[in-house]
């Protein structure tokens, strides 16, 4: 009886937390209840969620607690450009439970979205276009990056530095000037589903990093496909990769035929025209 009690009890007061909880939480729009986001997220208390509607909003983005920023409407719709090139448009630092959604950055010198030493957080239709990097981990472990693309960044679309057991799932990162995805010295992620395509070198690089699973990721027309170098115990199955290298040599090839046919076509004729004088 005592424990049925203690039962009955317990879930009471846990759902009484619960209710407390989301009513303690609360919605704030952008441009409605402030006119920057910053501004949004500065008087945001943990678990509220930020809206931004859709616009064009010229500023760098510091998030330091757990809250929800995402779009009214459409994902990609807000675009937020760096207001200080020499910052990252979005930077989640020093938390944890970030979730960001439907968001386009680009403008910066630095990266698109940066995690720096953010736990459990959600990246989701985010998009990183015209940044140094798009998508940057750095000492953040127990992230999800998921559904969002990163593309004509100057260096990474998506890159991982000292993060581990991050899942990294259903991006594109195509059209970089680097490689599409950068592992450096990190272990024990997932890496599945991606697209890697048109980067100018490699599609994915693994340096230095342990333990991953990388699998059901394709790269095409990159120079290389997946690079792996002074890693072990990698999981690099069922990938799909198509350098351009393979795409180049049947035309090489074909060329050769054709230049090799007209040579032996001239030959024969003056070895014929000269037979008949």
């Amino acid at each position: 009886m005592r424990k049925t009690t203690f039962l009955i009890t317990t879930v009471a007061i846990a759902s009484a937390l619960a209710f407390a909880v989301k009513a303690y939480a609360e919605s704030i729009v952008v441009p409605d209840a402030f006119k920057t986001v910053q501004q949004a997220v500065d008087n945001a208390k943990p678990l509220d969620t930020v809206i931004v509607k859709a616009g064009q909003y010229d500023e760098n983005v510091v998030i330091t607690k757990p809250i929800t920023l995402m779009a009214a409407e459409g994902a990609a719709s807000p675009v937020i450009s760096a207001a200080d090139r020499n910052k990252p448009v979005i930077k989640i630092t020093e938390t944890s439970c970030v979730y960001v959604s439907g968001i386009t950055v680009t403008g910066s010198a630095d990266a698109g979205v940066l995690l720096s030493n953010a736990h459990n957080s959600t990246l989701r239709n985010i998009t990183a276009t015209k940044n140094l990097s798009g998508i940057v981990l750095s000492r953040a472990s127990n992230n999800t990056v998921i559904d969002s693309v990163a593309e004509f960044n100057e260096i990474y679309g998506i890159y991982l530095e000292y993060s581990n057991a991050n899942r990294v799932e259903n991006n594109t990162a195509s059209n970089n000037s680097d490689n599409g995805f950068f592992i450096s010295g990190s272990d024990g992620n997932v890496i599945t589903g991606n697209n890697a395509n048109l980067n100018t070198w490699n599609g994915m690089t693994i340096w230095s990093s342990d333990n991953n699973v990388i699998t059901h990721n394709m790269t095409l027309r990159n120079t290389f496909g997946i690079v792996e170098s002074d890693s072990k115990g990698n999981d690099l199955s069922d990938n799909t990769t198509l350098p351009n290298f393979y795409i180049i040599y049947p035309i090489l090839l074909v060329y050769i035929g054709i230049i090799f046919y007209l040579a032996e076509k001239n030959i024969a004729r003056l070895i014929y025209s000269k037979a008949t004088i």
